[in-house]
C-alpha cells in the first residue's frame, strides 16, 4: 500500500491526507513531533494555524498544542475547509493524545514495538501481556469486522483503513479507563474488561454496538464473542471467546455470542 506524505494536497484526497497524518502520529517518537503532525495536517487540509490570542469567528476551538507550550488553534475562512476540519480535527487530536500515552508507556516499559501502527491500539504482544494480568471476574470480548474485503475491493484499501481506524476509536470510547483494547489482526480486535460480571459485559457490548451505529463511516458490521475469566485462567477464557465469535459469524451478520 502506498503511504501518502503530508503536503500532497493536489494529489491526495482529504481522507487520504488524514490517514497519512494518523500513520505519522503512530510512528512519532516525541510529543513535539506529534504536535507538528497536527499542525501539518491542518495546513494540508487547507486551514491555517494561529495563536489562541488571535482567534476569530472562523477559528476552531481545539488546542493543537495539546498543552505543550502556547495554545495553537486551527482557522479556516473557507466554509468547506472549516466544515472539513470541524469533522476530522477532534478525532485526530484524540489519536494524538493516544500517541502521547503510547510513547509514555513505551518509555516506562522499555518497549518500542507493542502498538498497532494504524490505530495506536496495543498489538498482539501488548494485548497478550494485558490478557495475562486478568483475574477471575474480568471479561474478554473479541470482535471481527465483517465484509471489510468488499469495502476494500469497491472503495480501495485506504477507505478500509478508515473503517478500521473508526472502529478502533469507537471501542476506545466505549471502554473504561481500567480496560485494555487491542488490534490483534487485520479485522480482529480484543477488549479486556476489568472487574465486571456477565451482565455488565453484555451491557458494555450493547453500548459499543449503539456507538458504532452512529460512528461507522460505512455500513460495516461486526461479530462479537464474549467470555468471563474463570478459575481456569484468562488463556482458556480467550479460547472460549474465540469460539464464541466464530459461532456468531456462523449465525449471521452483526451477531454476538456469549460463552457461558
Amino acid at each position: 500500500m502506498e503511504v501518502l506524505t503530508l503536503g500532497q494536497v493536489g494529489t491526495a484526497s482529504p481522507d487520504g491526507l488524514l490517514l497519512a497524518a494518523v500513520r505519522r502520529l503512530m510512528r512519532a517518537t516525541s510529543d513535539e513531533a506529534i504536535v507538528g503532525v497536527l499542525m501539518d495536517a491542518v495546513r494540508d487540509l487547507g486551514g491555517m494555524v494561529i495563536s489562541a490570542h488571535h482567534q476569530r469567528s472562523s477559528t476552531l476551538r481545539v488546542d493543537l498544542s495539546l498543552g505543550i507550550g502556547e495554545p495553537m488553534l486551527a482557522d479556516a475562512t473557507d466554509p468547506a475547509v472549516y466544515a472539513r476540519l470541524d469533522r476530522v480535527l477532534q478525532p485526530l487530536v484524540d489519536d494524538a493524545r493516544l500517541a502521547i500515552e503510547r510513547i509514555a508507556g513505551q518509555l516506562n516499559a522499555g518497549s518500542t514495538d507493542t502498538a498497532d501502527p494504524l490505530t495506536g491500539l496495543g498489538g498482539w504482544e501488548a494485548t497478550m501481556q494485558a490478557l495475562n494480568r486478568l483475574q477471575p471476574g474480568d471479561a474478554i470480548a473479541l470482535f471481527q469486522l465483517e465484509h471489510l474485503k468488499q469495502i476494500n475491493d469497491y472503495y480501495g484499501t485506504e477507505t478500509g483503513d478508515q473503517v478500521i481506524l473508526a472502529f478502533a476509536r469507537t471501542v476506545r470510547r466505549a471502554a473504561r479507563a481500567a480496560d485494555s483494547v487491542g488490534r490483534v489482526s487485520g479485522t480482529e480486535f480484543v477488549w479486556l474488561l476489568r472487574g465486571t460480571n456477565l451482565s455488565g459485559a453484555e451491557s458494555a457490548l450493547g453500548r459499543l454496538r449503539g456507538l458504532w451505529q452512529l460512528d461507522r463511516p460505512h455500513p460495516v458490521t461486526f461479530a462479537a464473542g464474549l467470555a468471563l475469566v474463570g478459575i481456569s485462567g484468562p488463556n482458556e477464557a480467550y479460547m472460549h471467546a474465540d469460539i464464541a465469535v466464530e459461532n456468531a459469524k456462523a449465525a449471521g451478520l452483526d451477531r454476538s455470542m456469549v460463552s457461558r
